[in-house]
């Protein structure tokens, strides 16, 4: 685990570097700063990279400048082998390192840049030694401290809903890496907090999501309420469009069987 922790910690630096420094993460940059309206510190506190078109520069940087072996590579899920040469999982995506509570970087989230593109919007890192979908958080690691002291926790989605969110101050808040809780996160989050709002996208997929959530998050004994977003598909559309009504609804949030109901 620690091998791999180190490998994550270098493959982050790596995509930072580029999205932030190098030529060819220019257009993944002026997508966040311009398209998506991310001011650079946030990039910056979130450590967001981008990983290249070119199918082996991580691999090649990790394997000959910090000397890791291919295998090492595999079993981090941020290479993979064919026709006996090593590869670079992630391509020409947006890169989100994903933290557990105790700041190892576990895995990576990889987004495409246009929604036109007809890969899958986001791929994450395969279940590694380090990395167990189900069973973590994005942005846990910095929202822990807040969710403790406010005795909540806002679950979301996606990242830019928890990067939308923070950048307003709201930094109790989390995403989740699918559509629906799993036992494991509930189990998790309840160490932290007794109250849990479920902020998830306003389609039949979020609503299913709350309703699929809601036998684990009872079995721990939590409180759960949701937001009304009105006429915002996602907390991220809701923040940038109209911040005071989202941290309005915030307030105002609805017990959850009132909503299903």
């Amino acid at each position: 685990k620690e091998k791999i922790y180190k490998i994550n910690d270098q493959a982050s630096e790596f995509y930072h570097y580029i999205l932030t420094k190098h030529a060819s993460g220019k257009n993944a940059l002026s997508y966040l700063t311009d398209k998506r309206k991310i001011d650079p510190r946030i990039i910056e506190t979130f450590k967001i990279g981008y990983a290249p078109m070119v199918g082996n520069a991580l691999s090649n940087y990790l394997l000959q400048k910090k000397k890791h072996n291919p295998q090492d590579l595999f079993s981090a899920g941020i290479a993979t082998p064919r026709s006996g040469r090593v590869y670079d999982f992630f391509r020409n995506r947006l890169m989100f390192p994903i933290y557990d509570h105790r700041d190892n970087i576990v895995g990576f989230s990889g987004r495409v840049l246009s929604d036109e593109i007809k890969e899958s919007k986001y791929i994450n890192t395969r279940e590694t030694l380090a990395y167990h979908k189900g069973s973590m958080f994005f942005g846990l690691n910095m929202a822990k401290n807040d969710i403790k002291q406010k005795d909540r926790a806002i679950i979301m989605e996606g990242e830019f809903d928890v990067i939308s969110a923070y950048s307003e101050g709201i930094e109790n808040t989390v995403a989740i890496k699918g559509t629906a809780l799993t036992e494991e996160q509930v189990s998790l989050l309840s160490r932290f907090t007794s109250k849990v709002t479920l902020a998830l996208d306003q389609d039949e997929a979020g609503f299913e999501a709350i309703r699929r959530s809601l036998g684990f998050l009872e079995k721990k004994g939590l409180t759960t309420t949701t937001l009304d977003l009105g006429e915002y598909k996602d907390p991220d559309e809701a923040i940038k469009k109209d911040a005071i009504f989202f941290k309005k609804q915030l307030k105002n949030d609805i017990g959850i069987y009132d909503y299903l109901i």
